[in-house]
């Protein structure tokens, strides 16, 4: 099956798209979901429906048997649960949508599970932090999110900077940083790739850390990073791990 970036870019060069956010309107998304499609590597079967029924994606996936889809479900629920374990609610739906894999062998409830796993994706939005830059020279290109609220800045005052600086983020988790871009700009072999990582920030007005869990999506040919965060405050400190 291919990768949501794929899908998008082909979809973005048929359609003389110049921006994600044009791609997001043509779904009926928010530049948010589009960035969770391809941070997580998929886009939800309702939106694929969308192109196969206008014949714009080069290659559809086939209806997949039950494991099939059950291993496909899976995966989805480690992305949501590495992203999400601090939120009590949406674990718990994330829960019941993995238990109700059983219902994918009764004919004809295929989309009421498809809708649930589209509902808990949407969910991710409201507290979720996104964040794109180059990878060149680091700068951050573009912001949405709660930056505000959750980390004291506003996503004007972020636009323009370089994310591997000192006064956002702790030096152990900087000195990661470099160390992946340097081996990223060093490959000749890589082209996309997507890592997790944990990350200590600096809140703007408390110059308190605030831990994040991020999914970070590179695309070398573009000069691109995506990165959704989002913050395990409360986990860690539910776990004993801060105190």
């Amino acid at each position: 099956m291919e990768t949501a970036s794929k899908i998008i870019n082909d979809l973005m060069s048929r359609k003389g798209f110049r921006k994600k956010q044009e791609a997001a309107e043509y779904f009926g998304v928010s530049p948010q979901a589009l960035s969770i499609w391809i941070t997580k590597g998929q886009i939800p079967p309702k939106h694929l429906l969308k192109l196969k029924t206008e014949n714009e994606a080069p290659t559809q996936p086939q209806q997949q048997p039950v494991a099939g889809v059950s291993n496909e479900t899976e995966e989805k629920q480690t992305v949501i649960n590495y992203l999400m374990n601090e939120n009590h609610n949406l674990k718990q739906q994330v829960k019941k949508l993995n238990l109700e894999i059983e219902i994918l062998k009764t004919p004809g409830k295929n989309d009421d599970v498809i809708g649930k796993w589209d509902n808990v994706v949407e969910n991710l939005e409201e507290d979720t932090l996104f964040m794109s830059g180059r990878i060149s020279d680091g700068v951050i290109t573009d912001v949405n999110g709660k930056w505000g609220e959750i980390l004291g800045y506003e996503g004007s005052q972020l636009l323009g900077l370089k994310y591997d600086r000192k006064d956002l983020m702790h030096h152990d988790e900087l000195a990661r940083t470099k160390n992946i871009q340097k081996l990223l700009k060093a490959s000749q072999t890589l082209k996309e790739v997507r890592y997790s990582t944990i990350q200590r920030w600096k809140h703007g007005i408390t110059g308190k850390y605030v831990v994040l869990s991020m999914v970070a999506y590179v695309n070398m040919d573009e000069d691109r990073i995506d990165v959704v965060a989002k913050s395990i405050e409360d986990f860690f400190y539910k776990e004993g791990l801060l105190n």
